[in-house]
């Protein structure tokens, strides 16, 4: 609906922006978002896709602000805004604040494997592994290729000393991403686990 009665010009920036983001380029994608919220200051997805880019610069406090003004423009109705939002409070350690903000757009998107997977996070900072164990199994029911959900199940069976389920985990990360962001802290827990089984 957004999209459909934002003004042409609006419109067109955004898409460039968004091309830009798609193409790996978010310093550049900024100035089209900038344009596009300029002919039309209520475009919610111009603000949540000039949040994305920033996040992916490192630049925090201005992708909070984008996320943010995305969720009091729609009232908290589009899902996504929510969703990085809790995960930029989990980097934060704000684990509470996450979990409030990543219910909240699970509310609208039940489905969403990302959702679930930050809230598992969140849970597992907050000390409630049972809760995490259940979220992190959620996502991956929603998308089965998801790396970073196995990996969270192994650091919350690590911490239940379940080392059988730590080494399968990580097996299962690995077999889907075997040089991803973890991978070092992944390896040295699979090293670790497998001292302990032995």
């Amino acid at each position: 609906m957004q999209e459909l009665r934002a003004p042409g010009k609006a419109q067109k920036a955004f898409e460039k922006g968004a091309n830009m983001l798609l193409k790996g380029d978010a310093a550049v994608s900024l100035a089209y978002f900038d344009r596009a919220i300029a002919s039309d200051p209520t475009y919610c997805r111009a603000y949540y896709d000039k949040g994305l880019a920033h996040f992916r610069l490192g630049h925090r406090d201005e992708a909070e602000q984008a996320f943010q003004k995305s969720i009091d423009l729609t009232g908290g109705g589009y899902a996504p805004a929510d969703f990085l939002m809790g995960l930029m409070l989990c980097q934060m350690r704000q684990f509470q604040q996450a979990e409030t903000v990543l219910q909240k757009g699970l509310e609208i998107d039940p489905g969403s494997a990302f959702g679930k997977l930050f809230l598992g996070w969140a849970q597992c900072a907050l000390n409630r592994p049972a809760e995490a164990e259940r979220s992190a199994q959620q996502a991956l029911f929603r998308k089965a290729n998801l790396p970073e959900a196995y990996f969270l199940l192994a650091q919350i069976h690590h911490v239940q000393h379940k080392s059988a389920a730590v080494v399968a985990d990580l097996q299962a990360y690995f077999r889907l991403d075997p040089h991803g962001p973890e991978s070092d802290h992944a390896r040295s827990l699979l090293t670790k686990s497998l001292q302990e089984m032995n």
